[in-house]
């Protein structure tokens, strides 16, 4: 479904990723992991579009995406979550879903007077999902809650189930067991399951190798820019990157 393609990023003198190849089979969840600073999060950006590769391309579903722009790529179906979560901390968790959603048939003034009856069918199918992603992460009830009075945990899992509103067909998520106790951490691996099985492909980078290697088929190392498949337990570059060179 994803195929990264001798991917080079610099950052003036600074190489973030060097000639960096991986390839993401669709219904799968592939991991990516290393250490702080290895170039997971740009080798995301550069994939989801937020910045263009100095050498290489990227390829989902046999199309060249590397040279789109990032709303572009997100409406080809590539959607992403953040380290950080963004959205709208001064609205609610459930305005924050129902804004989501790509080309709604409300967005613009006369399209929203002119079709009113399709307007309000398709909003109520969004709040349908919406309220049924919520429930899945047992925050139904706190709907009309501010996002910024959430917990960094309760935020990322709002991130995510924000991006499920986008209809993806392939969802990366950069750190998405940062900050989450271990009961919500439970609920995270179901909901990750439970859409691979529903037909979502999955790319994730976390540093909590547990959780990887509990979730992912496929899972690869990223290090010093360049990146390598990798059986995690017994890898010396995993072993290196997390625990050191032993003396």
């Amino acid at each position: 479904m994803l195929e990264v393609k001798g991917v080079t990023k610099y950052f003036g003198g600074l190489c973030a990723v060097h000639d960096c190849t991986l390839s993401v089979e669709a219904d799968s969840i592939t991991g990516l992991i290393g250490p702080n600073g290895a170039g997971k999060t740009t080798l995301f950006n550069v994939i989801a579009g937020v910045y263009p590769p100095n050498q290489g391309e990227v390829w989902f579903r046999g199309e060249k995406i590397s040279d789109a722009a990032p709303w572009a790529i997100a409406g080809k179906g590539v959607a992403r979550t953040f380290q950080t979560p963004h959205g709208f901390p001064q609205m609610t968790i459930m305005e924050n879903l129902m804004v989501s959603p790509l080309r709604q048939k409300g967005e613009g003034v006369f399209r929203g007077l002119l079709r009113g009856a399709r307007v309000r069918a398709e909003e109520k199918a969004h709040r349908r999902k919406a309220l049924e992603l919520l429930d899945t992460i047992g925050m139904v009830d706190r709907r009309n809650e501010l996002v910024v009075n959430l917990s960094a945990g309760e935020a990322r899992m709002v991130e995510l189930v924000r991006q499920l509103m986008l209809d993806p067909q392939i969802l990366l998520l950069d750190e998405p067991a940062a900050g989450i106790n271990p009961a919500l951490c439970g609920k995270l691996l179901d909901l990750l399951r439970r859409l691979r099985h529903e037909g979502l492909t999955l790319l994730v980078i976390d540093h909590n190798l547990s959780f990887i290697m509990e979730l992912c088929d496929t899972i690869y190392v990223l290090s010093h820019g360049e990146v390598t498949p990798a059986a995690v337990s017994a890898d010396p570059k995993v072993i290196e990157a997390y625990l050191g060179r032993a003396a």
